[in-house]
């Protein structure tokens, strides 16, 4: 991943936004602190460089948001444009809000939304304007020295939601990334907060990144018949679940820990990995969102076993490989087994392996 220099930084501006006593705060960035240089530095690349993100367009024409950027386009210096400490006020309102709407939903103090830092950083990459919005939660932890509760800012566990704003050559806005540490996206930080609206649907999302997947699997079947059949399978099954889907982490969990039996898979494997995670940039969707299952296109595969028989498998059935599979015989012929407890519609044979 690309790393950004700290030359890069044009201007920053940080507010604590206290949602129980309704109070915004904004702190001196001290850049001689060197912890606070490293823990700004570090956080800036790792959402910058972050993969998990969704694009988003602005929905309303004169959002306060949309407004900022406007701002931010005509200058770059936090500290006199005010649109950092405009964009503050916004995101303290929504939160008191946000927190009244749901505050039952809140454990021990209360409260559905944490209290926090919002950390705003203008800077420049590859030659062009970056806005970058980050609400960082303060986490409880318990002092070595006095050990008594205090709230910060964790180096190790970030809990945080954070916007990106692309500019063009021409200072225009022309793409806005939203990222959260979370699996999902946190809906009042895009929706209320910041106004947008989402560029791709769920539905177009869901079929894309399935079939897309689907059709780049396809690509082993003549070589690992059997390793594709088992991983088209999981895949319609991933797709078919109810919930949010982070398509990075499903490349991860299904196909890059998948072992074959084959030896000679590996390589294809690793290959078919990196034109996986190529597809949402190639494609178009995004690598978070909400699955729609209805959405997946797949509902049967059908298998030529001879010219007489053919047999039809649902999409996504979980434990394929425990309920058909193949075997070969002692005098060398080649089986499909399927178990079922129809059976016995069938002339029953004993047999040795």
């Amino acid at each position: 991943m690309a790393t950004l220099d700290r030359n890069s930084v044009i201007s920053t501006c940080f507010f604590h936004v206290d949602i129980l006593n309704k109070t915004k705060e904004q702190i001196a960035g001290d850049l001689k602190n060197q912890d606070l240089e490293v823990y700004l530095e570090t956080l800036l690349v790792e959402i910058n460089n972050k993969e998990q993100k969704r694009i988003f367009d602005f929905s309303e024409p004169e959002s306060a948001f949309k407004l900022s950027t406007r701002t931010v386009s005509e200058s770059a210096d936090l500290s006199v444009n005010f649109a950092g400490e405009h964009l503050a006020q916004k995101l303290l309102d929504q939160e008191i809000k946000t927190n009244e709407q749901y505050k039952h939903l809140g454990k021990n103090d209360g409260a559905h939304v944490k209290t926090g830092s919002f950390l705003q950083f203008i800077y420049k990459e590859n030659g062009n304007l970056r806005y970058l919005g980050v609400k960082v939660d303060h986490l409880v932890i318990l002092d070595d020295i006095d050990f008594k509760k205090r709230k910060g800012l964790s180096l190790t566990e970030k809990v945080y939601k954070a916007f990106k704003v692309d500019f063009d050559d021409k200072k225009s806005p022309t793409c806005i990334n939203i990222y959260d540490s979370k699996s999902g996206l946190t809906k009042y930080w895009w929706a209320e907060f910041l106004e947008l609206r989402e560029r791709n649907t769920d539905t177009f999302n869901t079929t894309t990144a399935c079939t897309e997947t689907i059709t780049k699997l396809a690509t082993l079947k003549k070589e690992f018949p059997q390793d594709y059949t088992i991983l088209r399978n999981a895949t319609v099954a991933a797709f078919k679940q109810e919930g949010s889907m982070d398509y990075f982490k499903f490349v991860d969990a299904t196909i890059s820990n998948y072992k074959s039996d084959n030896n000679e898979f590996e390589e294809a494997k690793q290959k078919l990995i990196i034109k996986l995670k190529d597809l949402p940039k190639n494609k178009g969707f995004d690598t978070v969102f909400e699955l729609v299952p209805s959405a997946v296109p797949f509902r049967n595969t059908n298998y030529k076993l001879t010219t007489e028989i053919s047999l039809s498998i649902r999409e996504g059935i979980s434990n394929l490989s425990e309920k058909v599979w193949s075997e070969i015989t002692s005098d060398g012929r080649e089986l499909v087994v399927i178990e079922s407890k129809l059976a016995k519609q069938f002339k029953r044979k004993e047999r040795e392996l």
